[in-house]
């Protein structure tokens, strides 16, 4: 992905990703594609990416699975999953999407869900590149977000829950100040814009 970053040894992450591994699942299909260090509000960070074992859609902009795992806690500060297959099917209700990132954020970030102000629920899109046939289309992937505020720390997080309950999105730790301030990792325009 970057060629300014030095190559990473599986020892210097392992510590970092098995526990992520523990409460999150790759998705069938998928192989870790790339980890690379980088600064999230000024913490190190981990970033995993995993890709479609078929090479189908790869690279930036295209179909994957990623998250950002703190180097020193292992906290896991975020999670996306980006696939045309969440692109079809019928969104949860509000309360049906807030069951859902209960469910996901006790096994995720235990605690976190009872310490949240949640702000808005709401629909979401994001977009992601594929091919169909010999032609690249844009796929719209939709979500119910649920965005909370974190009062002790001053800080936001929130959940986008796809169709079937599939969670699409996780990020917590989000500084806010006319604007996002933080790195967005798992967002790829951002990410290619930063290279």
């Amino acid at each position: 992905m970057n060629k300014l970053i030095p190559e990473v040894k599986e020892q210097d992450y392992s510590k970092a990703l098995q526990p992520a591994l523990q409460l999150l699942r790759v998705p069938e299909g998928y192989q870790l594609k790339s980890a690379q260090e980088h600064k999230q509000n000024q913490d190190v960070v981990w970033v995993f990416r995993y890709e479609k074992i078929s090479g189908d859609n790869n690279g930036l902009g295209g179909e994957h699975f990623s998250f950002v795992v703190e180097k020193n806690t292992y906290k896991i500060l975020g999670v996306t999953w980006m696939d045309q297959r969440l692109a079809v099917g019928e969104l949860p209700s509000n309360e049906e999407a807030k069951a859902f990132v209960k469910t996901f954020l006790s096994k995720a970030q235990p605690g976190l869900f009872e310490k949240l102000e949640n702000l808005w629920i709401d629909n979401h899109d994001e977009t992601i590149v594929v091919t169909k046939g010999d032609k690249r289309e844009t796929v719209t992937i939709s979500g119910m977000k649920y965005k909370c505020y974190l009062p002790e720390e001053n800080n936001y997080a929130w959940v986008i829950v796809g169709p079937g309950g599939q969670i699409i999105t996780f990020e917590q730790g989000i500084i806010w100040s006319n604007g996002r301030v933080t790195e967005k990792w798992l967002h790829d325009s951002w990410v290619e814009e930063s290279i």
